[in-house]
């Protein structure tokens, strides 16, 4: 087509242009638009076999000419509000079958048919854009355009005429959307099966990268949303085309070209994917589109094509390819894998095709085990990076306040009551209005960090610290308390479609009508459960087992790794390793600490008697063996207090320990609030799609700081200099590194943060127990 647009004729050109209304009289409009016509004839006539390049030049030029004509006149009735009928330009077109003898022609054009078919689609474009669904009503329009299309089945372009095929199949997506009466007009016979010839030629388009697949894919849910309304288009893409095996399919293949291992992420608290990771490691960003486009298609897809979907992508990608992703022996291999899969957590919203995700985790086998208790025992790894991540998991896991996993993780085995003494089962979770947990969870704070006083330092430096402690958050009780009320109230939110209280009662789970699968469907509000007979009959051996029964067990079956002892002593295996992995707080890496105390706090959060009772409840007497969250913490003030008082600087490390928390925060927070204020100006938001539209999920996006925190090594040595730079200062003040004191004492001002956020939950709900009897 180069060659072509270098000579036609420029649209500035006086002969092929109209500046404004006074420039041409409607009838001399008309008159040029039927001389035009003529002149396209008189070669249509003259030539009766292949063209000439000067024959298909002098069309193109007269067709060019006639679209100005054609969308002046019919503009000009628009302004004068009269009907595009009356546009005598229109009239003359569709009387003289203008359409239909420009397709004949271009199908006997040979090597030069593109070129011709580039006009078609133009104009096309212009007379939808300018008339709507009026022309659809018109065979002399619709037929040849039809035909057109349908040329266009199986056919390989250039860029430039798949361009132009996209903008107009986009733009009858949109039409139909409004005039779904015409849909049937578009269901074409082709090669012997009634296709609707829209749908099928936007599928070559689905896994394009360019800003042409993404428009192609903005089509293609214009079509799944016809589906709700049209059962014909639902069941074509359902039954006559390979839609959702193309998806799933595209899914495996692109998880699949994803790096196995992730080491050119330098910054030591990494967790989780951020916008730039997703910007910058190969394929990640298309990937998160294909994920984002199958999430779109469940959320407006009729339930056939949903329910297709979710089972191409169960049985196609999740097992076969993300399954044996997160079973790699190779420590790496599953750091880099488990972050892909919080990930798809975060990215997936629709509930069939998260629930869909969930029973991967929760019910699916892998050499005896299930993937959750896989993940769960990683939560004990001692690799770093690992352990992150994996708390990453659970955190995302956790957010989705779902009523299905929680009881995997938490309820079924809190609910049968094991986990307490016996004399405490019949006197459970009574209300405490004086909440005297809160003064013993304040009680539990680090003595050594109780005595500190900026206020006794001399000079400027007493000005600073005030000043740096007057921005941060830290050591303001009433912060906790507010961001408690809010976790707390969401929470409560999130939970009330849900089945059960979880109070610990036993009549919740002697109901006859909560039987396993109407329980597992309706806990999330989710309707893509199908449960089989045989994961039917496990989960109602879940149900019996937490309502106190005591199934007999098929000794003939041996005993699998994933399955829990109920009549043994326990929180389960979930709050187990996490309250094992804070038994080691003082030598966990901060980092680690952070999110550990920070999912126990989210757990913490969820309103429900048993999980709030047995983490905030201090005067519940458990089981000798059941872990306890008071006597861990006490355990650990007491000798994070025993190291510091040894330590004959351990004010100055107290202070050094806050100066540097407090320090990050106000760092970390100056840079979201300059990535808040920066965001408006930025033209490409696709970066965030993926977000759950949560601001503690938003990656610090700042160019001059960030590209340090995350970026390649190769980038890292192009972009910083030899010699200590503002970058790497601000690095170090927020990633700095810790010599053994300073670690401890870290951990003692973390703990006694922390014992202030867990009083702050505790004394919430109460105020929300409260608040509910109150109603």
């Amino acid at each position: 087509m180069e060659w072509l647009n270098s000579l036609l004729p420029t649209r500035n050109s006086k002969s092929s242009i109209i500046n404004s209304d006074d420039e041409c009289d409607p009838q001399a409009c008309y008159d040029s638009f039927k001389e035009h016509w003529h002149q396209v004839l008189k070669i249509f006539n003259r030539v009766q076999q292949s063209p000439s390049h000067d024959d298909v030049l002098g069309v193109v030029n007269h067709l060019e000419q006639m679209v100005t004509l054609l969308q002046y006149d019919m503009k000009r009735n628009d302004r004068l509000c009269m009907s595009i009928s009356s546009s005598h330009c229109l009239e003359h077109l569709l009387k003289e079958n203008i359409l239909e003898k420009l397709f004949q022609w271009s199908t006997q054009s040979g090597r030069y048919i593109n070129a011709i078919r580039c006009e078609q689609l133009k104009l096309y474009q212009m007379l939808i854009s300018q008339s709507r669904h009026i022309l659809l009503m018109h065979e002399p329009f619709l037929r040849p355009m039809i035909r057109l299309l349908c040329s266009c089945d199986g056919e390989v372009f250039s860029r430039e005429v798949e361009n132009l095929l996209v903008d107009l199949i986009n733009q009858l997506s949109a039409l139909l959307m409004q005039n779904i009466e015409f849909i049937n007009l578009f269901f074409q016979e082709i090669r012997n099966v009634q296709s609707f010839i829209i749908f099928s030629l936007l599928i070559q388009f689905v896994h394009r990268e360019d800003s042409i697949g993404m428009r192609a894919r903005d089509a293609l849910l214009l079509c799944m949303s016809l589906s709700k309304k049209n059962n014909k288009v639902a069941v074509y893409i359902a039954e006559h085309s390979n839609f959702s095996v193309l998806v799933a399919s595209g899914l495996s293949g692109l998880y699949s070209v994803l790096p196995n291992i992730l080491d050119d992420i330098l910054v030591p608290d990494w967790h989780r994917f951020t916008p730039d990771d997703v910007n910058e490691i190969k394929g990640l960003l298309t990937f998160v589109t294909s994920l984002e486009f199958s999430n779109a298609i469940a959320q407006v897809a009729h339930p056939m094509i949903r329910k297709q979907l979710q089972e191409f992508l169960y049985r196609g990608f999740l097992i076969p390819v993300l399954g044996p992703a997160l079973l790699q022996s190779n420590v790496q291999e599953q750091v880099a894998a488990t972050a892909y899969l919080e990930l798809i957590l975060r990215t997936v919203t629709e509930p069939g095709l998260l629930h869909s995700l969930l029973q991967f985790l929760l019910k699916v086998d892998f050499d005896g085990q299930r993937l959750l208790n896989i993940l769960i025992h990683r939560l004990s790894s001692e690799n770093r990076q690992l352990c992150l991540v994996s708390l990453a998991v659970f955190e995302s896991m956790v957010d989705l306040d779902c009523e299905d996993l929680m009881l995997e993780l938490v309820f079924k085995h809190l609910q049968p009551c094991l986990h307490l003494m016996l004399s405490q089962r019949k006197i459970l979770l009574p209300l405490d209005p004086y909440c005297q947990s809160f003064e013993k969870l304040l009680t539990l704070a680090p003595r050594c960090c109780q005595i500190i006083d900026d206020t006794s330092n001399e000079g400027n430096s007493t000005q600073w610290n005030a000043l740096k402690h007057k921005q941060s958050l830290y050591g303001k009780y009433y912060a906790y308390i507010c961001d408690a009320r809010n976790k707390i109230g969401r929470c409560q939110m999130a939970c009330m479609a849900w089945n059960n209280s979880y109070s610990g009662e036993d009549d919740v789970f002697n109901n006859s009508e909560n039987s396993s699968s109407i329980s597992l469907e309706r806990s999330s509000g989710y309707d893509s459960l199908n449960l089989n007979l045989e994961e039917t009959k496990k989960a109602e051996e879940y149900w019996k087992i937490s309502s106190n029964f005591k199934p007999k067990r098929d000794t003939s079956t041996p005993t699998k790794i994933d399955e829990i002892d109920h009549t043994s002593p326990s929180a389960g295996p979930f709050l187990s390793i996490l309250l094992d992995k804070l038994k080691n707080f003082l030598s966990n890496s901060v980092y680690i600490n952070l999110h550990l105390t920070g999912l126990i706090s989210r757990l913490a959060a969820y309103p429900q008697p048993l999980l709030r009772a047995y983490l905030l409840d201090h005067s519940l007497v458990l089981q000798p063996n059941v872990p306890s969250l008071f006597t861990i913490i006490g355990d650990l003030k007491q000798k994070i207090d025993e190291y510091m008082y040894r330590q004959p600087d351990h004010l100055q490390l107290i202070k050094y320990a806050r100066d540097c928390l407090v320090d990050r925060e106000i760092m970390l927070v100056n840079l979201r609030r300059y990535n808040t204020e920066q965001r408006p100006t930025k033209k490409n938001e696709a970066n965030e799609a993926f977000q759950r539209n949560s601001a503690k999920r938003r990656s610090l996006n700042i160019p001059p700081i960030s590209s340090l925190f995350s970026r390649r090594p190769s980038q890292v040595e192009n972009s910083v200099p030899l010699t200590a730079s503002v970058e790497e200062v601000q690095f170090n003040l927020i990633y700095p590194k810790f010599n053994e004191g300073q670690h401890v004492a870290l951990c003692a001002v973390l703990l006694d943060e922390w014992a202030k956020e867990l009083a702050a939950l505790a004394q919430e709900h109460t105020v929300a127990q409260l608040a509910m009897l109150l109603k």
